[in-house]
């Protein structure tokens, strides 16, 4: 009764540091066996002191058997097992591997357990992208709640280009690699990944401001080399002319397996559902090896290369022309025609002042809007192309500390054409033919014409950054410290040409744009939107082309620890100092930079995780900062400071029923400090005094009640608005704070064997998305996307080494609109048929 007591733990991983996943463990004196979790970690408890034989298997082979001998409180062990190819064999294994990563190197910059982390984050591994039969990354991100697409970014551009997200009600893009900041579109095709980190709130501490948005961000995880060789294949064709081919190849180069490398190629075509047989063009080559110098130094190299052509991609329509500007358009042009003060008021103030008056309604949907019209010519082209390079060399120091010096160079360039178009309420036409006659008109509310913009650019830029990372895993005492020491270094370098021309609207001169053409019905012009002309009017009306260069430098240094209290307390604490020095634009008429400028900014964090049963039930709250650098200064000449965010967060993560049923449930509150905004008592000057809030909740369930069948289940509300800002948006919903509601969904089943639908598998699941303000303003009023339900389902046939996989998505061919500002169609119901080989 009085012997003494202790705890067996440890992790489970192969030679080359992967973890295997759900190991069983087993103690033969004691007959217990437990299955680990998806990170290899294991515990016994409550075993008494003494020598014990203990025993890994996988798969139902015995890999592992060591002697220990317990005559403490907890012995600690990391067992190195020899794998064999059923370990590493990502066909043979799906059903088992977890979907949802639990583990990462990144989000704290060490290895932490999800469970010990207090931020929220989710991890999608490269088992549900296998799992789903999905190739982008709007389809993965769509897995995590309350991430939804809010905008697809402008075709063809390397800087601007990319889908935007919104997380907590503030916009977020793909823009980390590894942890490290590219800042320049990344590839959508998500060929070379094994996992997409979406991490939540602000994040500067240890992101710095680059990558982060104060709801977040996404990171990219690229494949790593292993010591088998594998060969695989994936072949997919679909409706709207979509191909794409997959090659992921990996082999050892030497007998020793020191030097590993592995190949990763994607391209794809993908044609964009309009009438003008427009497509869009991806190519990807990434290669990755790895060198193990000794016991001590891995080296890890990595590139991508990749391309996009975008052929009749448009930039969507978009909301410029509001009733305030066309009554700000209108009383110009009849000053301009020497009329009274008064008479231009007295003109005015009959105009709509309302977008449902103007208009005739605040939904998008009801404009009649035909998303398969393209409006436009598909030689109207953008192309981009960009490499990045990625090196890690991590050294063990020691048994406690590790040395990790990463670098990442990216270089890039892209030019093409612009194709945007304005909707136009038809009191714009209506004043516009009848001002010349006398007697001025107003029209019938609604839209019955689109103004087709463009401008033609060209750019290049180049990012590089060094980041030097001191890990530690130690004790002071009998508390446990783990600690990341880093300091980091990062440059920023673009050049822009943009070019525009002098047009008209209707009768009016208006820069940029080529033409008006009707909504419906008969429109001769229909076709003359395409490059031919574009190109003359470029040649014959060229004005205002716009060429500057930007120029950054960011020098900073962080640290991170996560003292355990005690055994079931853990306290986490960060700081970041950061030195942001902008060389400015570069105006290369004078042969001059100018907006320069250098800021100074702290980043905090806290967070505090309690478990009252070790490893299955975290309560946890966290403090978490971020900041974005701004210039300018303020009537007195003052300058600004950087701008300023904080989050407080509480909530619970579990890991029930043997670690089969996992998830979060967290409140947030975020506050933005220091945002510039106009001055309302000086038009000439802007005060830095501006606020805005989010907050919301979330949740995550993911659960495996039988090991053929997972569920996934997110939910997330979000309310945020402008507390104090300018007059226009005061007291409103911003437009990058997408919906206030939305949930996602996602049942897999892959059949048991000795049934007649043995290896078969079948898949549904679907995002719900609430109402989104694409505009919202004062005293204008609102654009809103209604609520939208997507629906996507698979099934498919898998072998030990080839699956055929059938996916449709949009099941129910909703006509679905997104964006922000501009909005944007979404493809039809698209029926994608794959063949996946693995040798």
């Amino acid at each position: 009764m009085f012997a003494q007591e202790g705890v067996i733990s440890g992790s489970v991983k192969t030679k080359s540091g992967m973890a295997v996943a759900f190991p069983v463990i087993s103690i033969a004196e004691k007959k217990l066996t437990i299955v680990g979790n998806d990170t290899g970690y294991f515990r016994f408890s409550k075993l008494a002191y003494g020598t014990y034989t203990l025993s890994v298997s996988y798969l139902g082979e015995v890999l592992y058997t060591q002697q220990v001998t317990l005559n403490g409180a907890e012995q600690a062990l990391s067992l190195q097992v020899v794998h064999t190819t059923h370990t590493m064999d990502e066909v043979k294994i799906i059903g088992v591997k977890p979907v949802i990563a639990r583990q990462s190197d990144y989000v704290g910059k060490m290895p932490l357990n999800n469970m010990e982390n207090a931020q929220v984050y989710t991890g999608i591994s490269s088992t549900l992208i296998t799992q789903q039969k999905i190739y982008n990354m709007d389809d993965v991100v769509r897995n995590a709640p309350g991430i939804n697409k809010s905008n697809d970014g402008w075709p063809g551009s390397l800087m601007y280009g990319g889908v935007t997200y919104v997380s907590r009600g503030f916009s977020t893009e793909v823009r980390a690699l590894n942890g490290l900041a590219s800042n320049v579109v990344m590839p959508s095709d998500v060929q070379n990944l094994s996992k997409i980190e979406v991490i939540k709130g602000p994040s500067a501490t240890l992101f710095g401001s680059v990558i982060t948005s104060y709801g977040g961000l996404i990171n990219r995880v690229t494949k790593k080399p292993y010591e088998e060789f594998s060969v695989a294949v994936d072949a997919a064709a679909g409706s709207y002319n979509f191909q794409r081919l997959g090659l992921d190849a990996n082999m050892p180069i030497n007998k020793e397996k020191t030097f590993l490398a592995r190949l990763n190629v994607a391209t794809s075509n993908q044609g964009n559902f309009t009438d003008n047989g427009g497509y869009y063009k991806n190519t990807l080559l990434a290669p990755a090896f790895t060198y193990k110098l000794n016991d001590k130094v891995k080296i890890d190299l990595s590139s991508e290369i990749y391309s996009t052509k975008t052929a009749g991609g448009s930039m969507g329509v978009i909301f410029t022309l509001l009733p305030s500007a066309v009554k700000q358009y209108t009383a110009q042009i009849l000053s301009g025609m020497g009329l009274p003060a008064a008479n231009i008021n007295a003109i005015v103030n009959q105009m709509p002042s309302t977008v449902k008056e103007a208009f005739g309604t605040e939904n998008v949907n009801e404009f009649g809007l035909d998303r398969f019209r393209s409006f436009m010519n598909k030689n109207m082209t953008a192309n981009s192309q960009a490499m990045n390079l990625n090196a890690t060399v991590t050294y063990k120091l020691s048994p406690q500390w590790t040395s990790t010096t990463s670098a990442l160079y990216v270089s890039g360039s892209d030019e093409g054409y612009e194709g945007r178009f304005i909707l136009l309420p038809n009191v714009v036409q209506a004043l516009l033919t009848s001002l010349p006659t006398g007697n001025i008109s107003f029209g019938t509310p609604g839209a019955d014409y689109l103004g087709r913009n463009s401008r033609k650019f060209e750019s290049s830029l180049s990012t590089h950054q060094i980041q030097q990372n001191f890990t530690g895993d130690f004790h002071i005492g009998q508390l446990r410290n783990r600690m990341v020491i880093g300091l980091d270094y990062y440059h920023y370098n673009s050049s822009s040409y943009w070019r525009n021309f002098n047009g008209t609207l209707f009768t009016v001169p208006f820069e940029n744009f080529f033409d008006v053409v009707k909504l419906k019905g008969n429109a001769p012009n229909y076709y003359d939107f395409e490059k031919n002309r574009l190109d003359n009017l470029f040649e014959t009306k060229q004005i205002g082309t716009y060429d500057y260069g930007t120029k950054n430098n960011i020098y900073s240094a962080f640290v991170n620890d996560v003292l355990n209290l005690t055994g079931n307390l853990f306290l986490n604490a960060g700081l970041r100092f950061d030195r942001f020095v902008a060389k400015g634009r570069y105006d290369g008429i004078n042969d001059e930079w100018t907006e320069g400028f250098n800021q100074n900014a702290l980043a905090p964090k806290f967070g505090v995780v309690y478990q009252p049963v070790a490893n299955k039930l975290s309560v946890f709250a966290n403090y978490q900062t971020g900041f974005r650098n701004v210039n300018g200064t303020d009537e007195k000449g003052s300058a600004f400071k950087p701008e300023q965010s904080y989050q407080w967060e509480t909530g619970v993560k579990y890991a029930l029923f043997n670690g089969n049923f996992t998830g979060t449930f967290s409140y947030y509150n975020i506050t933005v400090n220091d945002i510039v905004r106009n001055n309302p008592n000086n038009i000439f000057f802007s005060i830095q005094d501006g606020t805005q809030k989010s907050k919301g909740f979330e949740a995550e369930i993911l659960g495996n009640p039988t090991p053929q069948f997972n569920v996934m289940l997110g939910y997330a509300y979000n309310n945020s608005k402008y507390v104090r800002a300018d007059a226009s948006v005061d007291g409103l919903r911003p437009i990058t704070a997408g919906p206030y509601h939305q949930g996602n969904i996602w049942l897999h089943y892959h059949f048991k064997e000795k049934t007649f639908l043995n290896n078969f598998s079948i898949g549904a699941g679907g995002n719900y998305v609430g109402r989104t303000w694409a505009m919202n303003l004062k005293p204008d009023g609102a654009f809103y996307v209604p609520a939208y339900t997507l629906v996507n389902a698979k099934i498919s046939y898998d072998r030990n080494n080839y699956s055929l996989t059938m996916r449709v998505n949009n099941l129910l061919d909703e006509d679905i609109w997104t964006g922000s500002s501009s909005i944007r169609p979404q493809m039809p119901r698209q029926f994608v048929g794959s063949v996946a080989i693995k040798f």
